[in-house]
C-alpha cells in the first residue's frame, strides 16, 4: 500500500528499487533510510562469521549507493581473512556493536575512505584503535562507548581533522593526555568513566557545543573547561564530587542547559547570573543552603524554563525567583523550607508546576488574589509531606490550578475561604491528614473537580459534602471513621469524564459505616 501511495504522489519508491536484493543478501536485511534517500540501511545480526557477511553482501549494491552497515551480536573470529573492500560497497556509516571485538586488524578496514560515521560501542577494546582510524580520512562521528577503554593518549586521534562528534561514555578511562582531543570537536561524551581530573585536555576545544562529564570522580572543574567557551550550549557534570561551580561559566554566554545534580555544591557562587540563554538548570541532590540575594544568582536568567533544586538544604528563597520570567517548572522538593509565600512567584506568568513536597512548611502566605498580575496560572501544586495545619486562605484564587496535593500534612479542617476560586481544580488530595469533616466542600463550588482523595483522616460522617462537587467521579474516603452517609450525598453530583456521563465511585474500605 505504501508503495502504491508513493507512486500516486510521484515520489521515488526507494525501498522497492534499492532493496530489491533483500532476498539475495539473507540473513542480512535492508531498507531505505527514508523516501528519496540514496542511503540504504543494511543490518547483519547474529552472523556466525565475517565470511558470512562478505558472501551475503559482496557486489549486491551499485557503487553509487551509500550504505549504512550494521553488524551486531555476531562472531568475527575470521576478521583477519577479509577486508571491507571485498564487499564492493560505499559504506558511509559503519556500526560494529556487541561483536566481542578485542583487536581490530588494520588491513580489514581497507576500502572505507568514504566512511563518516563509525561505531565500535559495546565491545572489549583495551585502547583506541587509532591504526584503523587512519583508513577513514573523512570520519566525522566516532562512538567507542562501553568498550573498556582505560586511557586516551595524545596519539589516539592524531590527524583526524574532520572529527566533530566523539562518544567515549561508559568506559574505564582514568587518564587523559594533554592535547589528546581534536580541536574540531563539537560534541564530546566522557560520561560514566573514572576520571578524577581533566588534565587541561579540554582547554583548546573552542568549537565545543555539548560536553558530557557526568558519572566520574571529578572534584573540580576550575580552569578545565574550554578557554573560549563561546559556543558551549550544554554541560552535563552530574554525579561527580564537585563542591563549587567553575567561575568560567560566567563567560559562556550561549549556555542553554546545565546539569550539576548529584554533587556536593554548597552554593552557586554567582556563576550563572548572567546566563541569558539558559533554559534548564538542574541542581538536585546537592548541599545548597541558600540562594544569595546580595548578588541575586538569577539576575539575568529571564530565559530559564526549568529549575531543579530538589534534595538540597534550602531554608529560604530570599525572593530570588522574581527575574525568572520564563520559568515553567520549579522543583524544591526535599529541602528545609518552613514557609512559602505565593508572592515569591509574582509575575511568573508561565509557571505551571511547583513542587514543594517533603519540606517543613507550616505556613502559606501571600494570597494570589492580592497579586498585581492575576494571569499567573499554576497547573499543579505539590505541598504534600509538610507540616501544614491550616491553609489560611492562601490558595484562594490560584487561577488555572488543576492538581493540588496536600496529603501527609497536619490539616485539621478546611476553612470556608481555602478553596474559593479554584474553578479549574480537577484533582484534590487531602489524604493522610487529621480532617474530621469535609463540610466545606458542600459550600465551596468546585465545578471541575473529578477526583477527591481523603483517605486516612478522621472523618465521621458524610452528609452534603459532595453538593459543591457537581462533576465528581472518584472519591477515596477509605480508612476513616465514617459511621453514617446522608441520603442526598450525591444528589447534585453527575460524573463527567471528557464531557461524557460516567459513574461516581466512592471508596469506603476501612470505615465503620
Amino acid at each position: 500500500m505504501s508503495t502504491f501511495l508513493y507512486t500516486l504522489l510521484g515520489l521515488s519508491v526507494g525501498a522497492s528499487l534499492h532493496c530489491s536484493v533483500r532476498r539475495e543478501i539473507s540473513p542480512c536485511t535492508c531498507r531505505v533510510q527514508e523516501p528519496n534517500s540514496n542511503t540504504i540501511l543494511v543490518a547483519c545480526e547474529r552472523m556466525i562469521s565475517f565470511t558470512q557477511v562478505v558472501e551475503a553482501l559482496k557486489d549486491k549494491f551499485a557503487p553509487d549507493v551509500e550504505i549504512s552497515l550494521r553488524i551486531a551480536y555476531s562472531r568475527m573470529d575470521d576478521f583477519f581473512n577479509h577486508t571491507f573492500q571485498e564487499l564492493g560497497l560505499a559504506v558511509t556509516d559503519l556500526k560494529l556493536n556487541h561483536d566481542n571485538l578485542s583487536s581490530l586488524p588494520e588491513s580489514v578496514f581497507a576500502g572505507l575512505g568514504r566512511t563518516e560515521y563509525l561505531s565500535l560501542a559495546d565491545n572489549s577494546l583495551p585502547e583506541v584503535p587509532n591504526h584503523i582510524l587512519q583508513q577513514m580520512p573523512v570520519l566525522k562521528t566516532l562512538d567507542i562507548g562501553r568498550s573498556r577503554l582505560q586511557a586516551i593518549t595524545d596519539k589516539d586521534f592524531q590527524n583526524m581533522t574532520d572529527l566533530q562528534h566523539l562518544v567515549l561514555a561508559g568506559n574505564n578511562i582514568s587518564q587523559l593526555d594533554q592535547s589528546s582531543m581534536p580541536h574540531t570537536l563539537r560534541h564530546l561524551h566522557l560520561g560514566r568513566n573514572k576520571l578524577m581530573h581533566l588534565n587541561d585536555t579540554l582547554r583548546g576545544l573552542t568549537e565545543l557545543e555539548w560536553l558530557f562529564l557526568n558519572g566520574n570522580q571529578l572534584t573540580t572543574l576550575d580552569e578545565q573547561l574550554p578557554r573560549e567557551g563561546n559556543k558551549l550550549a550544554l554541560l552535563h557534570a552530574g554525579s561527580n564530587q564537585l563542591q563549587k561551580l567553575p567561575q568560567e561559566l560566567q563567560n559562556f554566554i550561549l549556555l542553554e542547559s546545565l546539569f550539576f545534580q548529584h554533587n556536593e555544591l554548597l552554593n552557586l557562587g554567582g556563576t550563572v547570573q548572567r546566563a541569558r540563554n539558559l533554559k534548564r538548570l538542574h541542581l538536585c541532590h546537592n548541599k545548597i543552603q541558600e540562594v544569595n540575594m546580595i548578588v541575586n544568582e538569577f539576575t539575568e536568567l529571564d530565559s530559564l524554563e526549568d529549575l531543579q533544586l530538589g534534595h538540597n538544604q534550602l531554608i529560604s528563597l530570599n525572593g530570588s525567583l522574581a527575574p525568572l520570567r520564563s520559568l515553567r517548572c520549579l522543583n524544591l522538593t526535599n529541602n528545609l523550607l518552613q514557609e512559602f509565600s505565593l508572592q515569591d512567584i509574582q509575575g511568573l506568568k508561565r509557571l505551571r508546576i511547583i513542587d514543594l513536597s517533603y519540606n517543613k512548611i507550616s505556613h502559606l502566605s501571600g494570597r494570589m488574589e492580592n497579586l498585581v498580575e492575576p494571569e499567573t496560572r499554576i497547573v499543579e501544586l505539590r505541598l504534600d509531606h509538610n507540616l501544614l495545619r491550616t491553609l489560611d486562605g492562601a490558595l484562594m484564587g490560584v487561577h488555572g490550578l488543576q492538581k493540588l496535593n496536600l496529603s501527609n500534612n497536619l490539616l485539621e479542617k478546611i476553612a470556608p475561604d481555602d478553596l474559593i476560586g479554584l474553578e479549574d481544580l480537577r484533582i484534590l488530595d487531602v489524604s493522610f491528614n487529621r480532617l474530621t469533616t469535609l463540610e466545606e466542600t458542600s459550600k465551596t463550588f468546585l465545578p471541575s473537580l473529578e477526583q477527591l482523595y481523603a483517605s486516612h483522616n478522621a472523618l465521621t460522617a458524610l452528609k452534603q459534602d459532595f453538593h459543591g462537587l457537581p462533576t465528581l467521579c472518584r472519591a477515596d474516603l477509605s480508612h476513616n471513621q465514617i459511621q453514617s452517609i446522608g441520603r442526598d450525598l450525591a444528589s447534585k453530583t453527575h460524573c463527567r469524564m471528557h464531557r461524557l456521563l460516567g459513574v461516581l465511585r466512592v471508596y469506603l474500605t476501612g470505615n465503620m459505616v
